[in-house]
C-alpha cells in the first residue's frame, strides 16, 4: 500500500504548467532531546522541526490547487512517487514527491 496523508501550510504560491500544479507544503513535528520534548529558549514554545514536501496535482485537482496562496492550510492524501534523472554534468539525481489524490482546503 502506498498512501500518504499530510496536513500543513503552503510555503509558496503554487506553480502551474498546463494541467499540472506543483506546491510545496511544510509540516511540523516536535523535536526530541533525550527522548523528550523541550521548550525552545528563543521562542518559549515547544521546539519543532519543519519538513518540506513537494506535491503534484493533475487536471481538475491541479486547477483547484492553483488557487491557493502562500500560508494557506491544506490536508493532502496521495501517494509517494520516486524518480531519478541525470543532470547536465551527468550526475544522477534522485527526487521524491507526493502525487495528490485529494486536497482539503482550510
Amino acid at each position: 500500500m502506498n498512501t500518504v496523508n499530510i496536513a500543513g501550510r503552503v510555503v509558496k504560491d503554487p506553480e502551474t504548467r498546463n494541467t499540472v500544479t506543483t506546491l510545496v507544503v511544510a509540516t511540523d513535528r516536535v523535536k526530541l532531546k533525550d527522548g523528550k520534548t523541550y521548550i525552545d529558549e528563543a521562542t518559549g514554545y515547544t521546539a519543532k522541526e519543519t519538513e518540506f514536501h513537494k506535491v503534484t496535482c493533475f487536471n481538475g485537482l491541479g486547477k483547484s490547487a492553483a488557487s491557493r496562496e502562500k500560508g494557506n492550510v491544506v490536508a493532502i492524501t496521495g501517494r509517494l512517487h520516486y524518480s531519478n534523472w541525470d543532470d547536465r554534468d551527468g550526475v544522477t539525481r534522485y527526487g521524491c514527491e507526493i502525487i495528490a489524490d485529494k486536497i482539503d482546503f482550510f
